[in-house]
């Protein structure tokens, strides 16, 4: 409690420091204004119709701001509002509000924020308080913070889905200091929850109790042999899963003297070492990394444990630099404390090669193997056990996923009249499942997708042009899917470049086993004007149509952006006219963007139409997650020069890459939803064919069947048979919709993650469910809670469909025989 205080008024008198006892230099406050504002603030409204389960008009109001005080003090601060209702019956402050003061080498945190100070202590958990960052010249920087982690939330029997948390408060430091020869650093952390902060009880059934953590990590570097590269780090957690209790424990972790500890009180360990050797125009490097099972601190909201991971990699440069590659080794494995029934071992190898002879070729390919391997013993194996040398047979699994890419890139011509380029893409993914040495049913798939696509722009008229063709084929063990369709787009300047107009209309069509699947068309345009080059005015409409044997959609969204600039925007330069026998002046300068070996190449305008290009392939998204990345890709477009437009580029591709993450997540997790179901389905499949049979028996050998409504004078027994026919009829109802269900359960299954959006129900289903699924990949919800979250979702919104579709189904009696 003492070093909580101490922390806390150490912050405020920090904060409060550099905030009000700065002397001011009047020669400089001459030369500049008093207050200076930098950033931009815009509003968005969309307006869509169509199919989905979306709101028809929505706006979101967002800004980052900074305010400047003479040149010395710089007050950052974002806000980001919306009116969509996100399952709460009002509109919400999505970022909510946080400032971060600074002078020279203080950085303060206000507010709504979150830190990170080492992946095994406080890990980038949001919490409302203070923080500070003290990085001055020299050996010597810190690092803290104060605040409160969760709110307390009372549990509501009227909405059991939603968990009640305890208040959680937190605190923690992370120091360093740069020796000569070595840099040494600590990290503490420490949370605990308020027991007294929850009036309603909580169900004991929920497991929700309150909690303490403390952690500490020790961290070094240094250099060995001036040139050999080492990095260190140790961690240690120890959580007391409930204070309610009151008997003594004996947990002995580094950090658990931190606690009052009890009978719930545990302790965990990692650890995690790297050596990095230059070697030629590359590095050598070699790592380790161990982690017990259950880590984790109550600072982050994932965390990796129960693995220890062995990596090597190497990079190079060869033939002047013409040549880049790049080679990683990895093998992992968990069941540590061999406390469960099976051991995964993963072994990871992938190459990357990068060659560019000369500005105009460029060639990337790219090779990975994973191979993952799985010795699982059958629990009644040990329950039959008669002897301790009896040898035990195991279910060895063995999965090999192959993926090999190769991109080319040429840029035909580029001079001050034309610019032509043109590129194609190839990559193989291939799976194969074996299981005790041979290949399982269902167990291969190979998919193959290809590209090629041709630019041409008009530079003195500012006029562009693209087309591509995609493609993409897929084999399984249950049939061959082929999906194929052009793009083309037009962009042109208008009215000295303030006026950016881009459309574009792409066709694609599918089909399985040479049958037609279905048909998608979608036409885009796209306007932006920019006024007296402070305000930016944006209209998107996006028209989607769909059709397939069962079902056509359309779709229509519309968005409208303004957005405001404190700083003026930069115009692109007007062309002025060239005395006679004088050559023109430079195109525009092609600008070079790498991020994570991706390259993005060309002029703003070029550059900016590949992120929207990019943007548009990245689907289902929920509205606030798609909403949010157009609205970094406007910011990016009004950046004043070249090098703030690379900061806001590499923004917005942080950005997507986050999302794109968890819509890859979201897929896998309704594949496996979807697996489970069939496998859960076809266990109940011959209970309700039975059922139907012993029911529609129970009609045909009633009396009663077959005789005509007039002759029958026992109404007991008539009604007793009418019973009976509608319970028949019932039953039937029941095994047909559940044989659809079981067969669109069973083509799902059997569909790679990737290509798992492409079934059209599935797609359907997405657009509803796809916001709700994301809170919980962001919530860094368990795997089992999410997959068991979608399937309880997939079951009502399939038995609709089969309730549409199934009514005229024939009935086949697989085990009538039985």
């Amino acid at each position: 409690m003492i070093l909580k205080k101490l922390l806390f008024n150490t912050i405020l008198l920090l904060i409060s420091a550099f905030g009000f006892s700065q002397n001011f230099n009047v020669q400089e406050l001459g030369k500049s204004k008093l207050v200076n504002v930098s950033g931009g603030a815009s509003a968005n409204t969309v307006f869509y119709s169509g199919d989905a389960a979306r709101e028809p008009f929505s706006y979101f109001l967002n800004g980052n701001i900074n305010i400047n005080i003479a040149g010395l003090y710089n007050l950052p601060f974002s806000f980001s509002y919306t009116n969509q209702k996100l399952g709460y019956g009002k509109p919400v402050l999505m970022n909510r509000l946080s400032i971060h003061p600074s002078y020279k080498w203080i950085t303060g945190h206000i507010g709504d924020v979150s830190m990170t100070f080492s992946p095994y202590t406080l890990s980038g958990h949001q919490f409302s308080g203070v923080g500070v960052d003290l990085t001055p010249q020299g050996n010597f920087k810190i690092s803290a913070m104060y605040g409160r982690l969760l709110k307390s939330s009372e549990y509501n029997i009227t909405y059991p889905d939603i968990l009640p948390t305890y208040k959680r408060l937190g605190y923690g430091f992370k120091t360093s200091y740069a020796f000569e020869k070595v840099n040494l650093g600590f990290t503490l952390f420490k949370a605990k929850d308020d027991t007294g902060s929850l009036s309603n009880p909580v169900p004991f059934e929920l497991g929700i109790a309150p909690k303490e953590n403390a952690a500490i990590s020790f961290d070094t570097n240094f250099k060995l042999f001036d040139k050999l590269q080492v990095f260190t780090e140790y961690g240690n957690s120890s959580i007391t899963e409930d204070l309610r209790v009151t008997d003594k424990g004996k947990a002995t972790g580094a950090s658990s003297f931190l606690l009052n500890k009890n009978s719930t009180t545990t302790s965990y360990n990692a650890f995690k070492g790297q050596f990095v050797y230059p070697a030629g125009k590359g590095t050598l490097g070699l790592g380790y990394e161990r982690i017990d099972p259950n880590y984790r601190t109550l600072g982050g909201y994932y965390f990796n444990n129960d693995l220890e991971n062995i990596t090597i990699n190497a990079t190079q440069n060869i033939l002047k630099d013409k040549v880049s590659l790049a080679l990683n080794l990895g093998i992992q494995k968990d069941n540590l404390d061999k406390q469960k029934e099976s051991q995964m071992k993963r072994l990871v190898s992938s190459i990357t090669a990068d060659f560019r002879p000369n500005d105009k070729l460029n060639l990337n390919l790219n090779y990975s193997n994973f191979q993952s391997y799985t010795n699982s013993r059958n629990q009644f194996d040990y329950i039959n056990q008669v002897s301790d040398y009896e040898y035990l047979d195991t279910l060895n699994f063995r999965q090999v996923n192959q993926n090999a890419s190769l991109s080319v890139n040429y840029l035909l011509k580029n001079d001050k009249r034309l610019k032509e380029a043109i590129s194609a893409n190839f990559s193989m993914q291939d799976a194969v499942n074996q299981q005790q040495g041979k290949t399982i049913d269902g167990g291969t798939s190979t998919y193959y997708n290809s590209g090629i696509s041709y630019s041409l722009g008009y530079p003195e008229k500012e006029l562009s042009f693209t087309g591509s063709l995609n493609n993409t084929y897929g084999k399984t063990d249950s049939g061959k899917n082929i999906i194929i369709g052009p793009t083309i787009g037009a962009s042109k300047l208008f009215f000295d470049k303030k006026l950016t107009t881009n459309a574009s209309t792409s066709y694609n069509t599918s089909y399985t086993d040479g049958e037609k699947q279905n048909d998608v068309f979608n036409f885009r345009l796209n306007g932006s004007y920019i006024y007296l080059q402070k305000h930016n005015f944006n209209m998107a409409i996006i028209s989607l149509f769909s059709n397939s044997s069962t079902r056509k959609n359309n779709d229509l969204t519309a968005t409208l952006t303004y957005t405001y600039s404190f700083d003026k925007i930069k115009m692109r330069p007007k062309r002025e006219p060239l005395p006679e026998n004088t050559e023109k002046a430079t195109s525009e300068p092609v600008l070079k963007i790498n991020f994570k070996n991706q390259l993005f190449e060309g002029t703003r305008n070029d550059i900016i139409t590949q992120l929207k290009e990019k943007q548009l392939a990245l689907h289902p998204l929920p509205a606030a997650e798609n909403n949010n990345l157009e609205h970094l890709i406007t910011l990016a477009s009004l950046t004043p020069d070249d090098k703030e437009l690379k900061e806001k580029v590499l923004d917005y591709l942080e950005a997507y890459a986050t999302e794109a993450e968890t819509l890859e997540k979201y897929n896998t997790y309704l594949l496996e939803a979807s697996q489970k179901l069939e496998n859960e389905m076809n266990q109940k499949d011959e209970g309700l064919e039975n059922a139907y049979v012993t029911a529609l028996g129970n009609v045909n050998s009633h009396p009663l069947h077959g005789v005509n409504e007039t002759a029958i004078t026992n109404k007991t027994n008539y009604n007793s048979y009418l019973k009976l026919a509608e319970r028949s009829n019932n039953s039937r109802n029941q095994l047909t919709n559940h044989r659809w269900m079981l067969r669109e359960m069973a083509v799902v299954a059997k569909t790679p993650a990737k290509e798992i959006q492409q079934n059209e129900n599935v797609a359907a289903f997405s657009k509803q469910e796809v916001e709700e699924a994301f809170k919980l990949i962001k919530a860094k919800k368990n795997a089992a809670e999410i997959v068991d979250a979608l399937e309880v979702k997939i079951i009502p919104f399939y038995h609709d469909l089969a309730i549409k579709n199934a009514a005229n189904d024939e009935i086949d009696l697989k085990y009538i025989q039985k």
